[in-house]
């Protein structure tokens, strides 16, 4: 059986925290101490006083390390680049893809994969479980077993910094791929133009590899040439 540290214990009192924020306590840890936040390394007065200690001594010894050892930034980079020639990282994602879809109760997740009513499709929160919904509505249960899987995972360019990343869609159907979005995940209500770029991105290299885009935002199917046009 494996170990889990317990976890802090939500109580209600006049104490101060005991990390040095000067805020009444909102848990309690296994140990017995008392502090404003779930977990101690939140606590803003914890968090002040590690940024006021000297660090140079720890970074001048991990350098010392890394040199040693041959860990340079330029090993780093190669390394990099080899696991992304070989498919390391479209292995890994297949394999994580793999472990949420077999273990959708992994608390782990902040939010997780859960099974779609009793057919073998999973939906990770509110806004994917409406588009199974809808599609449900739209035709049956027994249809979306047939023909809705999780999307397939893509390389991308990030626009920001030029980088080359893992998008791994939502939905795909055919060949159409649905990517799920709030307004919120989408570009922070309009607040975000980055996020933003960033996810037309990732539907442009959908479209460059053949694939059919439809973004569902907020619920309301998009096709992909009305979002480049700004629609969104």
């Amino acid at each position: 059986m494996s170990y889990k540290r317990p976890q802090a214990e939500p109580i209600e009192t006049t104490k101060i925290c005991e990390y040095g924020c000067l805020a009444v306590a909102n848990y309690k840890f296994y140990n017995g101490k008392l502090c404003c936040s779930k977990h101690h390394n939140s606590c803003q007065g914890k968090r002040n006083l590690f940024s006021k200690l000297d660090h140079s001594d720890r970074t001048a010894k991990s350098l010392a390390t890394r040199i040693e050892k041959g860990i340079t930034k330029s090993s780093q980079i190669k390394g990099g680049k080899t696991r992304r020639d070989s498919g390391h990282y479209e292995k890994l994602a297949e394999t994580m893809q793999e472990h949420w879809a077999n273990h959708p109760w992994d608390n782990n997740m902040q939010c997780p994969l859960l099974k779609y009513k009793t057919i073998d499709i999973n939906y990770q929160g509110t806004y994917e479980y409406k588009f199974l919904e809808s599609l449900e509505l739209e035709n049956n249960l027994e249809w979306i077993s047939k023909n809705v899987s999780r999307g397939p995972s893509i390389w991308y360019i990030d626009p920001e910094g030029s980088n080359k990343k893992l998008y791994i869609s939502d939905f795909i159907i055919d060949n159409t791929i649905f990517e799920i979005k709030s307004s919120w995940t989408w570009d922070r209500n309009g607040k975000n133009s980055q996020l933003r770029e960033k996810n037309k991105a990732k539907l442009t290299e959908c479209v460059s590899q053949g694939y059919n885009v439809v973004l569902v935002l907020n619920n309301q199917r998009i096709e992909y040439a009305r979002v480049m046009d700004g629609v969104v």
